[in-house]
């Protein structure tokens, strides 16, 4: 199942839209109640100067009714005055007093206490008094005759502000829900409509084609972030695409080249010696081993039986890899072919090898070279029995020879020859040596690969290592002694990447 396929619906209360709603839902509603706690301040303070306004207006209005009633003892007119004033459904208590604080007429409910939020709020504006004057001019002046007295009713009042306040309150949340819908259709329509458009263009991309997704197109988008968005997804894709397409080519060329590394390689595993063939060189025991460290090897090694003996050869290529390879093949078949020719002369085989590998490198356009050792081999049978000679040419590693006695010699290859392909000519550097072998004895070669592996420390295995493993097997057959230095150098390594070929001939007189 796709990736497209198995993906779920989001649900409603994990979506962007509701999220955003919840959030402006809150933040109006708290501007809201803030904003409705000032207006309700506002409002109490507003109603308290309203109270006190209207109440003095109230009072001066009726001050010469209340006047003439207190000054004639007019019990008739000074009822008709309390029973106006108690009419007001904020009064609570009138009272008409003449001159000598005696009640005229009064007016009335049962006292009764408030609480104290509504005796915070209004209990300092509910009791009011005025004099009466007869006489007076303004309000000024005149005979005092009595007085006049109300007190209002603090639960009306607080129950008038209440509703009042439940207004301004319902207004309030009214107002929150229209912003937040506003504000949320606002916020859909601008973002999270344009946002799920791209989630569906992104979900119906072809995972093997992202440069040809379906990029969408938002009207009033194109300057801006989401826009922007948009473009650098598209560069995104197309980058993807790009990069997929380099790693298609790369792909198709890897395994072009693994296909000719492949063959290159069992070209190279093909002209090595056979175990038929070692098997059948007249006074030698031989054992052979190659691992190369890429997929195709540097080192060369070859042993050509031929009328007269045995050549044996010896190589390596510097570097490693399928160029490397190259140069090692293009050696065994130009040795190969030297033999094949009859040429005895060593010097003249070296000239020709190095001539013919440093012409083709020249055309390959390639800095290799390689060390290279022939050593000729004839079995000789006198009165004292069945002998080896060895002839040995070319500059390469040294070659260990170990007497059934246990001696050992090492040959240093330093003044038989120079690298092979290195210079244009290079018959003046290369000369042989002769080497008599008994029964018994053993002549091990070997490439770099083998003395310089190296452990975990950066440790070489030496020289001085192998020396001492082909000494303490010499008695034992060429194949058991062969498998003591690899299994030896393998110990060595431990864990350590192979980063050089390991190449080893060992020869024994028979």
């Amino acid at each position: 199942m796709s990736e497209q396929q198995s993906e779920r619906p989001i649900p409603f209360t994990s979506g962007l839209t509701f999220r955003q709603a919840t959030v402006t839902l809150v933040i109006v509603l708290l501007l809201g109640l803030l904003a409705g706690f000032v207006e309700l301040v506002t409002d109490w303070r507003s109603m308290r100067g309203e109270i006190r306004q209207q109440t003095q207006s109230t009072l001066e209005l009726v001050r010469g009714s209340a006047t003439e009633a207190a000054y004639q003892f007019n019990d008739q007119l000074a009822g008709e005055v309390v029973d106006g004033l108690f009419a007001n459904p904020n009064i609570r208590q009138v009272m008409l007093h003449d001159n000598f604080d005696g009640v005229i007429a009064e007016r009335g409910e049962p006292e009764r206490s408030a609480g104290p939020l509504v005796t915070r709020l209004f209990g300092d504006i509910t009791d009011y008094r005025i004099e009466l004057r007869h006489g007076a001019t303004g309000g000024v002046g005149g005979e005092l005759v009595g007085s006049l007295e109300i007190r209002l009713d603090e639960e009306a009042i607080a129950s008038s502000f209440m509703e009042r306040g439940l207004v301004i309150v319902l207004v309030g949340l009214v107002k929150a829900l229209i912003i937040s819908a506003l504000v949320v259709l606002i916020f859909y329509f601008m973002i999270t409509r344009p946002l799920l458009g791209l989630h569906s263009a992104i979900n119906r991309i072809d995972p093997t084609r992202p440069g040809d997704w379906p990029r969408p197109r938002f009207r009033h988008h194109e300057k801006d972030e989401l826009g922007q968005i948009v473009n650098g997804l598209d560069r995104l894709m197309h980058a993807f695409q790009s990069v997929m397409g380099q790693r298609d080519k790369a792909r198709d060329e890897n395994a072009r080249l693994g296909a000719e590394l492949d063959v290159s390689r069992r070209i190279q595993h093909i002209l090595l010696p056979s175990p038929e063939e070692l098997a059948a060189v007249q006074g030698l025991e031989i054992a052979t081993y190659m691992e190369p460290a890429d997929e195709v090897g540097g080192d060369y090694y070859d042993i050509l039986n031929h009328a007269d003996g045995v050549r044996i050869g010896i190589g390596d290529v510097t570097g490693h890899g399928l160029e490397s390879g190259v140069v090692m093949l293009m050696t065994q078949s130009a040795v190969r072919t030297l033999l094949a020719t009859g040429e005895a002369d060593i010097v003249r085989v070296m000239q020709v090898l190095n001539s013919t590998i440093y012409n083709n490198v020249q055309r390959m356009g390639s800095g290799k070279n390689l060390t290279l050792a022939l050593l000729d081999y004839k079995p000789v049978i006198d009165a004292a029995g069945q002998r080896g000679q060895l002839r040995i040419s070319g500059q390469h590693e040294t070659v260990i020879v170990v007497r059934r006695d246990g001696a050992v010699e090492v040959i240093d290859t330093d003044e038989l020859g120079f690298p092979i392909g290195l210079v244009e000519e290079m018959a003046q550097f290369v000369s042989e040596l002769t080497l008599e072998l008994e029964q018994g004895d053993v002549v091990v070669l070997y490439t770099d690969g083998i003395t310089e592996a190296a452990d975990e420390t950066h440790r070489l295995y030496g020289e001085q290592r192998l020396v001492e493993v082909v000494r303490e097997h010499c008695r034992e057959s060429p194949e058991y002694i062969k498998q003591a230095i690899i299994d030896d150098v393998k110990r060595h390594i431990g864990t350590q990447t192979l980063y050089d070929d390991l190449t080893l001939v060992i020869l024994k007189q028979r």
